[in-house]
This record gives C-alpha cells, structure tokens and sequence, in this order.
C-alpha cells in the first residue's frame, strides 16, 4: 500500500512540474506579456521549490531553522505575487487608461483593507478562547490573507461584469485555481482543529488542492482564447463615462 509520505512527496513535487509546464505554454503562446506578474509567480514558485526540495534532500545541507526562514520568506514572497496577480487582473480592462488604473490601485487597497479588518475581527473571535495555544501569530495573519484574497478574486469578476467585459478564459482560470487555494486552506485549519480527519490527510489536502490548481492553470492556458466584439477599446468610453459620472478623475 502506498504510504502517506510517498503521496505527500509526489504533491509536493508534481504540482511544480505542472507549473513549468504552464510557463512554457505561456511563453510559447505570448501569453506571459498579457499576464506578466503571474508568469513571474510561476516562476518564483519554480525557484523556490527546486531551492527547499535541495535543502529537504540534503543536496544542500542547511539547520532546520534556515530551512524554516527560507521557506517563510518564499511564502511571503508567494502571498505578495498573488496580491500582484490579482491587481494585475483588475488592471487588465482598463489598461489603456492612466486614471482608471490609479481607481484601480485605490480600489484594492481600500477593499483589501476592509477585507483583512473583517477577516481577522472574524478569526480573533472564533480563535479568543485558544490565543494562547497559537505558536506562530502568522497563523491569524496567514488566514486573514487568505479570506482577502478570495474576497478580491470575487471582486475581480464584479469589476469585469460593471465594465460589461468578458474575462479572458486564462484570467477566469488563473482566479479559479487561485481562489481553490486561498479559499481551500481556511476551511483545512478549521477541519485540522477539530480532529473529525488524520492530521496525516489533513497536511497533504493544500497541496493536493495545489494539485488541481496547476492543472486548472495548464488547461485555460491551452485553451484558445475567442475573438469577441467585446473589447476593452469598445466598452473603454463607456468606462470612461462612469469615470466621469462618478467624480472620480480629472481627464486631460
């Protein structure tokens, strides 16, 4: 019977295999110039797990608390990409325009803002009784992120359906599998808190969800995207009428 640990390993392993194989298809289709913030999420994810997969199999022998930075500091590196990714997203109808871009910018701040407020009010109230059992305080924050996150991929799609823009297939396929794994990995924490699973099944669950993600990734990025009417240059004076009509900017 196949162990916990060789699933855990092929996981961990095959999701990043999967994410090169998304680069390629990118580069080969030019669709890294579209979306470059996401090409370069690939590619740190890519990095980073042939750097801590040589420091787990002592190909580069490093302390357990190195190993440790090193991976928070990746996962740091891998939430900011995503919060880049998003953005990028949000940008992407109103490319063309200076003005609407910086409503954009304002938009995400102000929204992540309200979202990471909530979240964690949520999180501290559900978590008040067990503070002191928390060993890292980037447990909260980590969750908090997360619940951003899906909140600002939702809004990803609100923001294309006001503008009356059809979202790329890439784009609707790159929050897809984003929103999998944000959205995922609060409900794991809950789930591993009451000890109704394993811990064993618990732990491989976020990277098999990673799993699903890279392969959602692969598929929308091979699948051709169609030529619609529907443009950003079409709907462009409609969103600069809203601009307008709402105060927001000064046009030149």
């Amino acid at each position: 019977m196949i162990s916990l640990r060789i699933v855990g390993l092929y996981l961990w392993v095959a999701p990043h295999v999967l994410l090169a194989a998304v680069a390629a298809v990118m580069f080969q289709r030019r669709r890294h110039r579209d979306f470059p913030i996401f090409f370069s999420y690939l590619l740190f994810e890519i990095l980073q797990f042939c750097v801590l997969f040589a420091m787990y199999r002592q190909l580069v022998p490093v302390a357990a608390s190195t190993y440790r930075t090193i991976d928070l500091i990746g996962r740091a590196g891998s939430i900011a990409l995503r919060f880049g990714i998003i953005q990028e997203m949000l940008e992407a109808p109103v490319a063309r325009s200076a003005p609407l871009r910086r409503t954009v910018n304002r938009m995400l701040r102000w929204s992540a803002a309200v979202l990471a407020l909530l979240a964690l009010g949520f999180i501290g109230t559900v978590y008040s009784w067990s503070l002191r059992e928390m060993t890292v305080p980037a447990y909260a924050i980590n969750q908090a992120l997360n619940v951003v996150q899906c909140g600002l991929l939702a809004l990803v799609f609100l923001w294309h359906r006001y503008l009356g823009l059809k979202m790329q297939k890439f784009a609707v396929g790159i929050a897809l599998g984003m929103g999998l794994v944000a959205g995922l990995e609060p409900l794991l924490h809950a789930l591993a808190d009451s000890r109704a699973v394993s811990p064993g099944i618990v732990n491989l669950l976020p990277t098999g969800a990673y799993h699903v993600a890279a392969l959602i990734w692969l598929y929308f990025a091979s699948v051709p995207e169609e030529l619609t009417s529907d443009s950003a240059v079409a709907s462009f004076p409609e969103a600069r009428k809203w601009a307008l009509d709402l105060g927001r900017f000064t046009w030149h």
